[in-house]
This record gives structure tokens, C-alpha cells and sequence, in this order.
């Protein structure tokens, strides 16, 4: 992870950049979270999944269909008794598409009550990660204090994708 720093590599993309140089280069939410699972000892396939979709890996002809139809979170994690279906971001906008697929999975697992679902924001890789409860985004997305934003592109459908700004205070 570091020596992706040191050669000086963009780790960050902002909402301002085309879709094609967000995705031409590492995922530093996917690094850093993959750098939190192996300090805290887990071992992929024992202890976590990744399992989300990756567009920067995914060169699918008609892939957004895909990512519009499955419901896969980025990471499984299994710790302390519970299954933890997560989300990973390295940004506080969460996009209505993230937030409707966290809502559906919430919905499936909330009859478990070792099912938890929910979002891990990594600022970076030096500050903790924040975790954001599926019940505390469904709070966030329908208080009107919290405004709705609008990427400047579209979706693959044509509409806008609109998003919400997560308070980076939370303490979940």
C-alpha cells in the first residue's frame, strides 16, 4: 500500500473527474481497506470476501447492467459472531445507486441477528475508519437537513445520479 505512495501514484479521484480517469488507477478505499483487513490479522477467504465489482477490473461490455442487477457488497467480513455485508468508500458521497443496494441488503438481513450491513469510510490512510450503520444511512438519507446533489454526468440510463453528503463527525 505504501509503496503505491511513494511512487507517487493518484490515489484520489474527485466526483469533478470523467468516469474513464476515476477508474485508471488504483482504488485507494479498496487498498486501504484491504490494508485494515491484514493488519488486524484476517485472512482472506477465512475471515473476509471481496466480492464487489470492480469497474477498474471489469472491462464487460454492458456492465452496468450488472452492477444496476446484482446485490454484492464490496466486502464480507466475519468478526466477533456477526457477518458484516459492507460497503467500502473513500469519500463521504454516497451515491442514491450505493444507498438503495445497502437499503435492499439491510432489508434481506435484518431478520438475522448476526447479519450487520453498512458502509466503511476511509479518509485515509492514516485516519481510522468510519463506520456507517444501514439504519443510520436510511436516517441520514430522509432528514432534509442532509441535501440531495447531482453529479454532473449521468447514468448509464440517462438520469441524473443524484447523492448525499455523510457527516464525516459519526461516531458509529
Amino acid at each position: 500500500l505504501y509503496c503505491l505512495y511513494d511512487r507517487g501514484l493518484r490515489m484520489s479521484n474527485t466526483y469533478k473527474d470523467s468516469y474513464e480517469s476515476r477508474n485508471n488507477g488504483p482504488d485507494k478505499a479498496d487498498l486501504l481497506m484491504q490494508s485494515y483487513l491484514q493488519s488486524k490479522g484476517y485472512e482472506e477467504y477465512k475471515d473476509y470476501l471481496r466480492i464487489g465489482t470492480d469497474p477498474k477490473v471489469n472491462k464487460l461490455d454492458l456492465f452496468w447492467y450488472a452492477t444496476d442487477i446484482l446485490l454484492i457488497p464490496d466486502y464480507i467480513v466475519v468478526e466477533h459472531g456477526y457477518i458484516w455485508f459492507v460497503e467500502v468508500k473513500g469519500t463521504l458521497r454516497l451515491k442514491a445507486s450505493d444507498f438503495h443496494k445497502i437499503m435492499e441488503m439491510h432489508w434481506k438481513g435484518c431478520k438475522y441477528k448476526e447479519v450487520k450491513v453498512g458502509l466503511l469510510y476511509f479518509k485515509n490512510k492514516d485516519a481510522a475508519p468510519k463506520y456507517y450503520s444501514a439504519e443510520y444511512l436510511a436516517e441520514i438519507w430522509k432528514d432534509p437537513r442532509f441535501e440531495t446533489h447531482y453529479y454532473p454526468e449521468l447514468d448509464f440510463k440517462g438520469n441524473k445520479k443524484a447523492y448525499k453528503i455523510l457527516p464525516e463527525s459519526y461516531k458509529g
